[in-house]
């Protein structure tokens, strides 16, 4: 029988046993976060501790009924649950689609808008670079210990790239889930400090 969700927190850096429900409906697409997920997926599974377990989740609807994992992953924005069970950690690529106008005109705005509050719901958000973790703090008002950067793995044809694996990816990952299971309270997010990225003028 499955545990049930944990929201309690626990001493940050301790190796309890951890379930992850990770959001797999990315898998099938060849490039961009089908790529990213099917790698930090497989890494995960080789890397994960002897008690630690990490599950697919195609349907994370059924996840929220059935409040069966300690830590739910999305690895893209898309996924983010706006009524996570249990602490949510979300993958962020980039903020370009703030930025697209096709965003903002899409139901008026409404699904761009739900889409931030799921993620700002997240208990930590993991994003590759520096960068996009300026942009994430500074569009969607993150604090900065909220936010984990976590480069991807260097790609295999680019010799000149410092060795940067998915193992190496995948072991800060698990960092990330006990993080998030020790926090498991929501991050504050506070509309007056927050600065939109530009964004397209919508007639």
């Amino acid at each position: 029988m499955l545990t049930q969700c944990s929201c309690g927190g626990s001493s940050e850096g301790a190796h309890h046993r951890v379930k992850v429900a990770f959001d797999s409906r990315a898998v099938s697409d060849p490039d961009g976060v089908g790529r990213y997920s099917r790698c930090l997926l497989a890494a995960l599974q080789d890397t994960a501790g002897s008690e630690d377990e990490i599950v697919e989740a195609d349907r994370p609807s059924v996840l929220a009924r059935s409040r069966s994992a300690d830590v739910f992953h999305s690895p893209w924005m898309d996924g983010a649950m706006l009524h996570s069970p249990c602490p949510m950690v979300v993958t962020i690529h980039d903020l370009a689609a703030l930025k697209r106008r096709s965003e903002h005109l899409r139901g008026g705005g409404m699904h761009l808008r739900l889409r931030n509050l799921a993620v700002q719901r997240a208990t930590h958000v993991i994003v590759p670079t520096d960068v996009v973790a300026g942009e994430a703090i500074a569009a969607l008002g993150f604090e900065r210990e909220r936010v984990i950067v976590i480069p991807h793995a260097s790609h295999p044809t680019v010799p000149t790239q410092p060795t940067w694996t998915w193992e190496n990816v995948a072991r800060e990952t698990w960092a990330a889930y006990r993080r998030a299971l020790a926090q498991p309270h929501r991050p504050c997010v506070t509309g007056s400090k927050r600065r939109p990225l530009s964004k397209p003028r919508v007639a």
